[in-house]
């Protein structure tokens, strides 16, 4: 009973968009901010699929309250289970106001996260959004030998030709790809010249006060 209450506060709000006054003291916020920031991501395979879904669960379920829930009480567990899968993924963030932040790590890491064929970084959608350094380091894992010359260039220019060099190589960033992956990449990651990071860094604090 408690599955079922749970899913039908979630579904209501998630699938329906409805803000019904429930007895279930449970919150649950769709987070569709992603888009604010990068804006080409709502044309990614995972974002498509994921409306599908959406809309899939919206045709099938009533929105009037007291119908949903009698039905929900008739649906077998593993697909009440798969509907609160699809409810709590839609309110997942991993928006992080740091760069070295991973808020969601944890739950990428426990599902075995793969994104590979579910979406491309692009400039709009990553390279433009984190530093110069961090930026050159995607570079080192798909394009080692062209970080000395995108190091010469200003920010922009780095994120366009990151998404240039990036293309079909399959690269992604660590969190978004299986941890097997991440281990290869960062044993055969070289540091940056202490040079080259201090100037970097140097550059990303002038960004940042200069938008601020």
């Amino acid at each position: 009973m408690a599955l079922v209450a749970v899913v039908h506060r979630l579904a209501l709000r998630v699938i329906h968009d409805a803000h019904y006054s429930s007895p279930i003291n449970i919150t649950a916020n769709p987070q569709d901010r992603l888009e604010q920031y990068a804006p080409d991501v709502a044309e990614a395979p995972a974002a498509v699929g994921m409306r599908k879904v959406r809309e899939a669960w919206g045709k099938r379920l009533p929105n009037d309250p007291d119908v949903l829930f009698a039905e929900l009480l008739a649906v077998p567990q593993q697909e009440l289970l798969s509907l609160l899968a699809v409810c709590v993924g839609f309110t997942v963030t991993a928006i992080a106001l740091r760069e070295d932040d991973a808020p969601a790590a944890a739950l990428a890491q426990a599902v075995g996260l793969d994104m590979h064929a579910w979406w491309t970084p692009t400039a709009a959608g990553y390279f433009d959004h984190v530093s110069k350094a961090k930026a050159l380091e995607g570079v080192q894992g798909f394009a080692p030998g062209e970080v000395n010359r995108l190091g010469k260039l200003k920010k922009a220019q780095i994120a366009s030709e990151a998404e240039r060099l990036a293309a079909g190589t399959g690269w992604l960033p660590a969190m978004f790809r299986a941890q097997e992956a991440v281990a290869v990449d960062v044993a055969g990651t070289e540091p940056l010249a202490e040079g080259q990071a201090d100037a970097e860094a140097q550059e990303d604090a002038h960004a940042m006060t200069r938008s601020s």
